[in-house]
């Protein structure tokens, strides 16, 4: 990846690109150039985005970048590099050479020219991941009541039910200057569970009716265990779709990881299959990693490298860093030297497709050096006793809940529980 590394180091061109070429829209309407920043620059139900983009907050934001200065609110994405892919590094990759040559001329004082446009309309999902929370997925309504109640020493509390849009009304706000999206390669969709949620199917079919949806490639983040039939309809509509498909574990482990037994393996690798047959997807499988599922990850490669090779790619990049009990770093050291020994054969590079006609191979990461990385971190050992600790709490907590047996899946960690 020495090509996309290029770009990030290259003192003539701004830090990140993403505030002059991405848009992200969050539930409530808030405006930001990713779902990581943290602050709003504006709400899009209140303001044009012309009226927010020359607002003060974006110009900053752009000024800091083009200086080549990462902001307090970027802080988030620039601890993701540390431990290794940011959504900075995303978007150097994602968008094409030219424009990336061309992002010298950039300034505080350019035209919007949104080339990737993320929506991340509610958090209504269908379910309860161990990674995940009631913030951000209804699916967490019941555990999440509970554990604001109980309030253990990990638990944060966190406001419950559904958060998000209940109407497309922003819509007329976003486009009020059209030429803003004439060069609109990518729309995402986010959630919660974007194939769980008719607002979602609602922003495809409002681009659809507009006559856009022909010129435009889809990036949907999904648990992949729904697909209905108005969603593969309207899919035929559009250039290209990119499905990112969250999978943690196999088996029995999937299922807790997944919120509980009621969510089988089975049903997933039945939906992947309709993936499959539509001519206009592609998928990449994206595995959060974390302390539940870092001595399962041999058995997700061995699943994916004997079932999925030549039809789809997979990502390991996204190591958690918070919640910090979940953290990888923080297991005991003598885990993480067997986590270590576990995943030593699982390769760094990957080729895309092993065989597909309609497509170049092309070499990509796969985040196992990004793994290996967070195993081998030097992590002080209060950090490690506390977080480890509250991994513990926290895995038998939800076990109470769900009615699963976190540890019986994960036997190498029984003996330090």
């Amino acid at each position: 990846m020495a090509y996309r590394n290029k770009f990030l180091d290259m003192k003539n061109l701004p830090t990140c690109i993403a505030p002059w070429h991405a848009l992200t829209i969050k539930w409530g309407g808030n405006v930001v150039p990713d779902i990581i920043y943290k602050d709003k620059l504006g709400n899009i139900n209140d303001h044009t985005l012309k009226e927010i983009w020359n607002g003060p907050d974006y110009r900053a934001l752009r000024e800091s970048h083009r200086n080549r200065q990462i902001p307090p609110s970027c802080a988030n994405c620039a601890k993701k590099e540390k431990s290794g892919r940011s959504r900075r590094m995303y978007f150097w990759d994602k968008l094409d050479y030219d424009l990336r040559m061309e992002s010298e001329t950039l300034d505080v004082d350019s035209t919007p020219d949104i080339r990737y446009l993320d929506f991340t309309l509610s958090n209504k999902c269908n379910l309860a991941c161990i990674h995940c929370g009631p913030f951000v997925s209804t699916g967490w309504t019941k555990d999440g009541k509970k554990l604001n109640k109980e309030m253990p020493e990990y638990w944060s509390k966190q406001p419950v039910g559904f958060n998000g849009v209940k109407e497309l009304g922003f819509m007329d706000n976003l486009f009020a200057n059209p030429e803003y999206f004439k060069n609109l390669q990518w729309v995402a969709l986010r959630g919660g569970e974007p194939l769980y949620d008719e607002r979602c199917y609602e922003v495809l079919k409002w681009f659809v009716d507009q006559g856009l949806a022909k010129d435009i490639a889809l990036d949907i983040s999904t648990n992949a265990t729904v697909f209905e039939d108005r969603f593969k309809e309207i899919f035929k509509e559009f250039k290209h779709i990119e499905l990112l498909i969250s999978i943690e574990a196999t088996g029995e482990l999937y299922s807790i990881i997944r919120g509980g037994k009621e969510y089988k393996w089975a049903d997933l690798e039945d939906n992947l299959e309709k993936f499959y047959a539509e001519d206009n997807i592609e998928i990449t499988f994206a595995v959060t990693v974390m302390m539940s599922n870092i001595f399962n990850l041999d058995e997700v490669w061995d699943w994916f490298y004997t079932n999925h090779r030549k039809r789809a790619s997979i990502s390991m990049t996204n190591v958690v860093v918070n919640p910090a009990y979940l953290n990888i770093a923080h297991m005991p050291r003598e885990l993480k030297k067997l986590a270590l020994e576990k995943i030593s054969h699982l390769p760094s590079m990957e080729m895309w497709p092993i065989s597909n006609s309609r497509v170049d191979m092309f070499e990509y990461q796969t985040g196992i050096d990004d793994i290996r990385a967070g195993l081998s971190r030097d992590v002080d050992e209060v950090d490690v006793t506390k977080y480890w600790n509250w991994f513990v709490k926290y895995s038998n907590d939800l076990d109470r809940l769900r009615s699963t047996d976190t540890f019986k899946e994960i036997p190498e960690m029984k003996p330090f529980v």
